[in-house]
């Protein structure tokens, strides 16, 4: 980011002697910004207002806005991105355009001022410190639209790297729900109101091959934690990981971030993900991008079974549905699934049928109902994960539908 970030480097004692990281420019540590230009345009605040975005999407939601600058030493402008005190998800933003009359009322009140007000000017709130036995290494592990996981290590003891999690919200929600779903088998401990430590050496984002392989011991998860009356929301391979299990000697496969689950019959805003949502989620934010949602179990049974289809699909599907996601366009993403089905000039394979009939009857699924159909669906998974299906896989999937929901 060219110019100046003003920081607060309060946590700098976690980074370890040896990390090249940045810490002090995580945006839980940024208090403003100065963006420099060699000639400044109106337009450039833009710009600005883009960075600022961004850093307030990641601090911590007890910061309510952020206030920055941007020069070319001859002008200067003022820009303020607020979260909307009616919806945390949405923002409001405004600029000073007015041009400066005399350079020297610049240089000594606006430019001073920028660097010696004080922090509570610019929205900065300072969270408790990070625990001083933490060491954050060198690796970003991960970063998605509400955290970051980093390496670390804890000194005086045993020099394991382990996990981080650094969120701009509280973790306690997330914790219990581990400790819920696994007891303490992880080892997953909450050391800070925005943060917790995954005491387990962290692990690779599953592979496509073990993705396949291993589709019911994932679903046994997510199942799990609907008997808890959990709803996931964020099924995608990138929250799927391989740990080694020194036990038994191999990896084992962890579903994780639960940070945008919600409980069974809630209704909210929708945070969950987009590449794998049911079709009704997607045509529900198509009409309204802020209406909430009550999320069924069957909305995570969709997601997991699109997940699979994204491993099968060919590879400019998938780029196309990942460009329609970063726009956040709804009908685009169902239009990209569209185009996938289509593709097939003969029969589509069993898994968009399968698809179709958990969204068909969506509102009909009770527990038993859905359980015993995923069940049987993995149970034939070798079929089921096939582009190319014989007729007597066709007869297998339709034998269970016709059990499942007798006409």
């Amino acid at each position: 980011m060219p110019g100046f970030c003003l920081v607060d480097n309060y946590n700098s004692h976690v980074k370890s002697l040896s990390s090249g990281l940045d810490l002090e420019f995580l945006p839980l540590h940024i208090v403003s910004v100065l963006e420099l230009k060699t000639k400044l345009k109106d337009s450039d605040v833009g710009q600005l207002l883009h960075y600022l975005r961004i850093i307030l999407d990641y601090s911590p939601s007890s910061r309510s806005f952020i206030l920055g600058a941007i020069t070319d030493f001859r002008d200067i402008r003022f820009a303020m991105v607020r979260r909307s005190t009616d919806d945390d998800d949405q923002f409001k933003y405004e600029a000073s355009l007015k041009e400066l009359q005399d350079e020297n009322e610049y240089l000594s009140q606006y430019l001073t001022m920028f660097f010696t007000a004080d922090r509570s000017k610019f929205g900065f709130c300072r969270l408790e410190p990070l625990p001083d036995n933490i060491r954050i290494d060198n690796r970003l592990l991960g970063i998605g639209a509400n955290a970051m996981v980093f390496s670390c290590s804890l000194i005086n003891g045993q020099s394991n790297e382990y996990a981080l999690k650094i969120s701009n919200d509280s973790v306690q929600k997330e914790v219990s729900i581990y400790q819920q779903l696994y007891a303490d088998k992880y080892r997953i401990v909450q050391v800070h109101s925005n943060a917790f430590l995954f005491l387990h050496p962290p692990g690779p984002v599953v592979s496509k091959e073990n993705i396949l392989n291993n589709a019911h011991l994932i679903w046994n998860q997510i199942k799990k934690a609907h008997q808890r009356r959990i709803l996931h929301r964020d099924i995608r391979r990138s929250n799927i990981i391989e740990i080694f299990n020194e036990k038994i000697n191999s990896n084992e496969i962890l579903l994780i971030d639960w940070q945008s689950s919600m409980e069974f019959g809630s209704t909210m805003k929708y945070n969950g993900t987009l590449s794998t949502a049911s079709k009704f989620i997607l045509e529900e934010l198509a009409k309204n991008r802020d209406s909430s949602l009550e999320c069924l179990p069957v909305d995570d049974c969709v997601s997991f079974m699109k997940m699979i289809l994204l491993e099968l699909i060919a590879e400019p599907f998938k780029v196309a549905l990942s460009s329609e996601v970063q726009q956040g366009s709804y009908s685009g993403i169902l239009g990209v699934y569209c185009q996938m089905k289509k593709s097939w000039k003969k029969k589509p394979p069993i898994l968009f049928e399968v698809i179709d009939f958990l969204e068909k009857h969506r509102q009909h699924f009770n527990e038993d109902k859905l359980n015993a159909f995923l069940d049987q669906c993995l149970e034939n998974r070798q079929s089921l994960f096939q582009l190319d299906n014989q007729q007597t896989d066709d007869n297998y999937f339709n034998q269970l539908t016709r059990q499942i929901f007798p006409s």
